[in-house]
């Protein structure tokens, strides 16, 4: 044998950036023996093998284990690769989808983090909003706990169901009547943020204006933050729309303790 020709376990091993020791295991178990082994006992590997190192290995990584892929090797027939593999990808195209939606949901905690961090939470302003669309929950102004549990779950699993979610937090809305008898904690409904689709029936919100202010603490507290900001909408000589919209913008996830939580209240105005 000429030896130049072949890779020695080392060799074989580095290049495919696994141990020595791992594929002494794989020739114990006899996953993947050497090309060849010599009279002195150095064993030696080819080219050929590196495409059967490479998918041992990434079939380990997407959660095979070496006695299934054995299994899978002893009566593997070209038509039942395909199939197998195929099956592995459709698995695996999932996957990326989930780790996605993940991603985005992350990017998304980290944009509202950081803008969270630059506001001053003691200022009420008047701002310019784009039209967006939220997925509402049923109705659940006065409502018993249990109606509240079943309208909670029912959102967040037709979110999942159909993907809805981008990783906006949920939200609550509160009609303006609430609001101005001073029941800011009677919600009217719950909502997420989504990208238009016809999938689902979606809030619409038009562009146009909204006070905005911030509550620190417990949100059933909120009823000093909800005075300031009906105070600013009447010297401003401005009248609410219809409901208001709340969402966490630091929550468990920044802060230690509810009483540290910050909630962001929008309240569309004309």
């Amino acid at each position: 044998m000429e030896n130049d020709k072949f890779l020695s376990t080392g060799d074989f091993a580095k290049i495919c950036n696994v141990t020595k020791q791992t594929l002494f295991h794989y020739d114990q178990i006899g996953l993947l023996e050497p090309h060849h082994k010599a009279e002195n006992g150095y064993r030696y590997y080819s080219y050929q093998q590196f495409d059967i190192m490479y998918m041992i290995e990434s079939l380990k990584e997407i959660g095979m284990s070496l006695a299934e892929i054995k299994q899978f090797m002893s009566i593997t027939t070209p038509e039942i690769m395909v199939e197998t593999f195929k099956e592995k990808s459709n698995r695996l195209a999932e996957k990326i989808e989930s780790l996605q939606r993940v991603q985005k949901a992350i990017a998304k905690k980290i944009a509202i983090t950081e803008q969270a961090i630059q506001e001053d939470f003691s200022s009420i302003y008047l701002e310019q909003v784009e039209e967006h669309y939220l997925y509402l929950s049923d109705l659940v102004l006065n409502c018993s706990n249990q109606q509240y549990t079943q309208a909670v779950s029912k959102l967040y699993s037709t979110c999942v169901d159909h993907k809805l979610n981008e990783g906006d937090p949920i939200g609550v809305m509160i009609h303006k009547e609430q609001l101005l008898q001073g029941d800011a904690t009677n919600l009217s409904y719950l909502f997420v943020k989504v990208p238009y689709t016809d999938k689902v029936p979606l809030y619409k919100i038009a562009k146009g204006k909204q006070v905005v202010g911030y509550h620190i603490g417990h949100y059933e507290q909120a009823g000093e933050t909800y005075n300031k900001l009906l105070g600013f909408i009447q010297q401003h000589g401005l009248s609410i729309i219809d409901f208001s919209f709340e969402e966490y913008i630091l929550d468990g996830m920044a802060v230690q303790g509810i009483e540290q939580f910050v909630t962001k209240i929008m309240i569309p105005v004309a």
